[in-house]
């Protein structure tokens, strides 16, 4: 495997990778979040499924950092190839906060950036990029990654909205909002394509990465997940997310609308607004405290716009930075 290059007077072991490392790695990005005072903690069962349906192969596209036989850092780099004019794949670096600033996470950025660059000459697409999400506080990071070049391209906000009261569920003529069931899951895929096809970024999810990217993800919850449809036609959808190990940190329990859309052509009718408070009404009644939506602040849906008029405000706030690649 490629490994990164040991910094002076660090005795570490570089090795890619296994599922196994799933506690190990948790441990790591969690005393990181600490630190950082971001809000975003991870379960072993969350981090062993994104390692297994992200980062495989693992041995090319990982990297874990042993000192002593302790995983004191790790790297990823995640591709999900698609048939678009863009290619962008996401390197992260992470560091124990008692190691920083000793040369490690330049080690791994630098393990990332190369990885990344290999597996983008080998696709054959117009534009190519090499990116990093950073939360707004993690400026030392950001700071790395400038100096490679990299620009900031991008900026998204993480809004929340407690669930006080209940919130009237107002359908347009022709629609009902159903409870997903197993039978929506393929023509809401499809939805979630179309829907998204004009958002920065985005690419089309084929059946294999829906299943196992979102279907099978720990934190899924089809029990308090939304669909509308017209007549038998899917038309949009709310996918939604409980992630438990991040309630300490946030001093309550939350719920995610991790997928929010609608079909171009049904848009601008209230079926977002009855897909929202539909969700955020079975999230009270299971008795989470607050809802949690993530958008892009350039969104061109206005999606953040909607999002305030039903109550959500900014929490916190992150950026996508950039390296376009010749």
């Amino acid at each position: 495997m490629r490994a990164p290059s040991s910094p002076e007077g660090i005795a570490i072991e570089w090795r890619p990778a296994v599922a196994a490392d799933a506690a190990a790695l948790s441990d790591v990005f969690n005393r990181i979040a600490d630190a950082d005072d971001t809000p975003e903690r991870l379960s072993a069962d969350t981090m062993e499924h994104e390692l297994t349906s992200m980062f495989a192969p693992l041995e090319e596209r990982t990297v874990v950092g042993r000192i002593e036989d302790e995983v004191v850092c790790y790297g990823t780099v995640y591709h999900r190839p698609a048939e678009t004019d863009e290619a962008r794949i996401y390197v992260a670096a992470y560091v124990s906060p008692t190691l920083q600033g000793r040369g490690l996470e330049d080690a791994i950025v630098d393990w990332s950036t190369a990885v990344a660059s290999d597996v983008l000459d080998a696709v054959e697409v117009p534009s190519k990029y090499i990116c990093a999400w950073l939360y707004k506080q993690q400026r030392d990071e950001a700071d790395r990654f400038a100096r490679r070049g990299f620009e900031a391209v991008r900026h998204w906000w993480e809004m929340e909205r407690p669930l006080d009261d209940d919130l009237p569920v107002e359908l347009p003529e022709g629609i009902d909002v159903v409870g997903w069931d197993d039978t929506h899951s393929e023509p809401v895929r499809l939805v979630e394509n179309a829907a998204f096809a004009d958002h920065w970024g985005s690419a089309p999810m084929s059946e294999t990465d829906w299943q196992t990217r979102m279907l099978d993800s720990p934190g899924f919850r089809r029990d308090l997940s939304f669909v509308a449809a017209a007549g038998d036609e899917v038309v949009g959808f709310s996918y939604n997310e409980v992630y438990e190990e991040d309630w300490e940190a946030a001093g309550r329990s939350e719920g995610w609308i991790s997928g929010l859309g609608v079909l171009r052509e049904w848009r601008k009718r209230g079926i977002a607004t009855a897909l929202l408070s539909a969700s955020m009404n079975a999230m009270r009644k299971d008795g989470l405290e607050a809802a949690m939506i993530g958008v892009d602040s350039s969104s061109p849906s206005g999606a953040q716009h909607l999002y305030r008029s039903v109550g959500f405000s900014t929490k916190s706030t992150g950026t996508t930075w950039q390296l376009a690649l010749d």
